[in-house]
């Protein structure tokens, strides 16, 4: 069975195209589009094929031995097989024979053949004039009057071996219909660990599409393709949602939108140049693993977690890397080979909550249950969606399984959120009909963070809950925590909130201790010369060195006691580096440590 099977699918912005016979060739009111036949592995695919996506004078289909792992919403673009499997076809089509006959029809169907990369095995394969491949087999019989790229990929190692430079000369000399674009360079990263060089080569094969196949200018062509009402409204939402500190829910936002604005066949959605796209994931977002799902070539860092999982030569993809850039049908064979009873791995799972795979759930509840249940990280999916990821997709998916009919979760799914400030998925939880478990923590943990949006969600939740199923506000330390915390914001709003809280009367000595002078400041505005404290308020900051604070209290204008012996003790116990600061400030402010034992205990005045 070939891949190729869809050869009458129709990809990017076909319709309405119409190639001239001759009958017809002085009717037809817009050309075809030039026809490109590109043969690709998914490790090179993100640099050279979203340009070709997007252009729309180009016409593609694609030999690759990787479908599974090509670039997200090319899945409608005619592919081909690379390797001729004998085991694939029946007796009566045989493999040779259906290599021959797709040889000769893509031979006429394309005007120009694009092979990217081609390794040094296959370079010397195609100059010796074997054909065991469907590219070998078409560079073997292309005909010499439309143009071939090769764009070769090697190690640095074979790329410098006089062979090599031999080969290219006789490229030059005796096959003029083909060019050669600057290399794709791997070098030696460790055992079995091949890193790619940065490569520049994809202006170039712009321009010689351009020259070969009398196509626009590439830059002209993509901004003209551009809808610009459409590009300011995804422009804005990529400032609002994209940011360095966007949360994974965000993550999730953009990428739908994403999806909503790329180029494809039935909407031919116009898209914004792939430059500004460059921009926003490597700028903005800044995020490895969205760029690379949806195809988008940054020059981002290699994640350390993904170093073992990024496609090697004759290695197949990962679960891992087919979760992040292949098809479901993909995804669903690698699961099928795996062991029974194997918890996936933690990257695995990372990839399903935060990219809303529930279908793949879907999968493992309906057909592979044994590795869900030995998975830790999807059995508890209450927590991880709500706390870590922020997505309320997933909390549906798992609130509707038939598959989980127990819907038990911990307090610390709703902790979790309000900690890390996602209100949508706390609306989830108060519209899902389910119990709502939380603890002290909600608030403690919003108030410590500053999410003075969850302190207002919760305010206005609870003024809000029916008398049948009322929502008790538990406060607990917050005003405590948002204290240690240096929080200026999350006080002001408990003091304004008009809701009751304890432990006001340690709020100057918990911020003395972590050294937030701006926390003092603001406290002592709010509550003036009736500020509470205690002889234990110099205590803290002397431990932990912290002599601006201790300079505060002396300037202050308030009447602040301690003990020698405290202060002391305090010193004795002070971190290091810090001890000398602190003893010579008390040297400068009269203390003395040589006095008899009644002295050493009485209360003194700073």
């Amino acid at each position: 069975m070939e891949a190729g099977d869809h050869d009458k699918s129709v990809i990017g912005n076909q319709d309405g195209y119409v190639c001239p016979s001759k009958s017809t060739r002085h009717v037809v009111t817009k050309p075809r589009r030039q026809r490109l036949l590109l043969s690709t592995d998914s490790g090179f695919a993100d640099a050279v094929l979203p340009s070709l996506v997007q252009n729309p004078y180009i016409e593609l289909r694609l030999i690759t031995d990787e479908p599974s792992a090509l670039l997200a919403g090319t899945n409608k673009i005619p592919h081909y097989m690379d390797t001729v499997d004998s085991q694939t076809f029946d007796k009566k089509t045989q493999g040779r024979k259906w290599l021959k006959a797709k040889t000769a029809e893509l031979c006429e169907w394309a005007d120009m053949l694009v092979v990217a990369p081609i390794d040094a095995g296959a370079l010397g394969s195609m100059l010796a004039g074997l054909t065991n491949t469907l590219t070998l087999a078409l560079l073997r019989g292309w005909l010499s009057d439309k143009p071939v790229i090769l764009i070769p990929g090697m190690t640095v190692s074979e790329w410098n071996h006089p062979l090599s430079t031999r080969q290219l000369e006789d490229i030059k000399r005796y096959w003029r219909w083909v060019h050669i674009v600057q290399p794709v360079l791997w070098k030696s990263n460790g055992p079995e660990e091949l890193t790619q060089l940065a490569w520049e080569g994809l202006k170039e094969l712009h321009q010689l599409l351009e020259t070969s196949l009398g196509l626009p200018a590439w830059d002209a062509t993509l901004t003209q393709a551009s809808d610009m009402d459409g590009a300011a409204t995804v422009a804005e939402s990529s400032k609002q949602a994209l940011s360095k500190k966007t949360t994974n829910s965000a993550t999730v936002s953009a990428l739908r939108h994403l999806q909503k604005h790329w180029p494809n066949a039935e909407s031919k959605a116009r898209s914004l140049p792939l430059e500004l796209w460059l921009n926003i994931f490597e700028t903005q977002l800044a995020d490895w693993e969205t760029a690379k799902a949806v195809g988008i070539p940054t020059h981002l860092p290699v994640p350390q977690e993904w170093q073992s999982h990024l496609l090697k030569m004759s290695t197949p993809a990962s679960l891992e890397y087919t979760i992040l850039r292949g098809s479901f049908a993909a995804i669903k064979k690698r699961i099928d080979a795996l062991p029974r009873w194997k918890p996936l791995s933690d990257l695995a799972c990372h990839l399903i909550v935060k990219f809303s795979r529930t279908d793949i759930l879907s999968y493992l509840t309906e057909n592979h249950l044994d590795l869900l249940w030995t998975t830790s990280r999807l059995t508890n999916i209450p927590y991880r969606a709500s706390a870590i990821y922020g997505n309320p997709t997933v909390l549906k998916w798992w609130c509707d399984a038939p598959a989980l009919p127990n819907k038990e979760y911990k307090a610390d799914a709703m902790d979790g959120a309000s900690r890390a400030g996602f209100i949508d998925v706390l609306d989830w939880w108060l519209n899902s009909g389910l119990p709502l478990r939380y603890s002290e923590r909600a608030l403690e943990s919003a108030s410590a963070e500053g999410r003075v949006a969850v302190l207002d969600w919760w305010k206005d939740a609870s003024s809000k809950a029916p008398r049948s199923k009322p929502l008790p506000l538990k406060v607990g330390k917050s005003v405590l925590l948002a204290a240690q915390s240096g929080r200026i914001a999350s006080i002001a709003w408990w003091d304004a909130s008009g809701i009751p809280y304890s432990h006001a009367e340690n709020v100057a000595r918990i911020a003395s201790t972590h050294g937030h002078v701006h926390v003092l400041d603001f406290w002592y505005r709010l509550k003036g010369p009736k500020m509470i404290f205690d002889n234990q308020v110099l205590v803290g900051p002397t431990k932990n060195g912290h002599d601006h604070v201790l300079q505060w209290w002396k300037d202050c204008g308030m009447r602040v006691e301690f003990k020698t012996c405290d202060i002391e003790e305090a010193l004795e116990d002070a971190v290091s580096g810090a001890d000398g600061r602190v003893r010579r400030w008390w040297e400068r402010n009269g203390l003395n440590l040589g006095v008899g034992t009644r002295e050493w205990m009485k209360p003194k005045i700073l």
